[in-house]
């Protein structure tokens, strides 16, 4: 497994957590895709940099305390990689606790994320590219 990607998969999370902008610059291709399944930007595709700080600004309008963590990472080929994350948080105004658990195929090229697809499970994830046993 790729311990460069693997790291770009950690930095990314920790980077969203704390919104950290320049670092997500940093590490996202300008070229790069976002196909999000999360609630509030389910079935969107966020392009380039741009898109993933309007992927944080749609979930900033619906959400407060929005939080992701990694709980497994497989490795999928050269610079592909399959994620499980977790990601919590309340509806701004309502309240409500929001919990999704979620498969992601991550893409890498030229040292950074080029690509990440979200899927409803990890079977679906592992599937995708063709790991499912």
């Amino acid at each position: 497994m790729s311990v460069s990607n693997v790291e770009l998969v950690r930095l990314a999370v920790e980077a969203a957590n704390h919104r950290d902008v320049a670092t997500l610059d940093a590490i996202w291709s300008e070229q790069a895709a976002f196909h999000s399944t999360f609630a509030a930007s389910e079935g969107r595709v966020f392009r380039g940099r741009q898109g993933i700080r309007d992927y944080f600004a749609t979930l900033g309008e619906v959400f407060e305390d929005i939080r992701i963590e990694t709980e497994e990472i497989t490795e999928a080929g050269e610079d592909r990689l399959v994620v499980v994350v977790r990601v919590t948080g309340r509806g701004k105004g309502s309240g409500a606790k929001v919990e999704q658990r979620n498969g992601q195929v991550w893409t890498f090229a030229d040292g950074k994320i080029a690509r990440v697809d979200s899927y409803l499970s990890q079977s679906e994830a592992l599937e995708a590219v063709e790991l499912s046993g």
